[in-house]
């Protein structure tokens, strides 16, 4: 039985903690929101003197239409373009250069993981 509470105990612990993140960041996104809307507010307030009422919204209504339309575009870009392994004008000789100087950091990296954990037996 000790494994099962254990288990249950892990398990118990993990929801805990994920319900807590779940609360904080509800209350983050609401004060997002809240100061989104405030901050609307406060730019359609500060248009009315120059523009009047209604262009003063329309004006805000637009300058949100316009961070979609570029959120919109950037997302069907980035869908549609596959990713590169080689820079655009790269050449096929400076990619192999890339990836000999990739491979000689990559057995560095290993010789020294290897020392360390060689270090540690002792």
């Amino acid at each position: 039985m000790a494994i099962q509470d254990s288990v249950i105990q892990a398990v118990r612990g993990f929801m805990r903690k994920a319900q807590r993140s779940a609360i904080a960041y509800s209350v983050c996104a609401l004060c997002g929101l809240a100061i989104l809307i405030l901050a609307t507010g406060a730019g359609v307030m500060a248009l009315i003197p120059l523009v009047g009422a209604v262009y003063a919204q329309l004006i805000v209504a637009a300058v949100f239409l316009l961070v979609i339309v570029v959120t919109m575009v950037w997302l069907q870009r980035s869908a549609r373009e596959p990713s590169r392994s080689v820079p655009v004008g790269a050449t096929a000789e400076a990619a192999a250069r890339n990836q000999a100087q990739f491979a000689q950091i990559a057995m560095i990296i290993e010789a020294v993981m290897l020392g360390y954990s060689m270090s540690r037996r002792r």
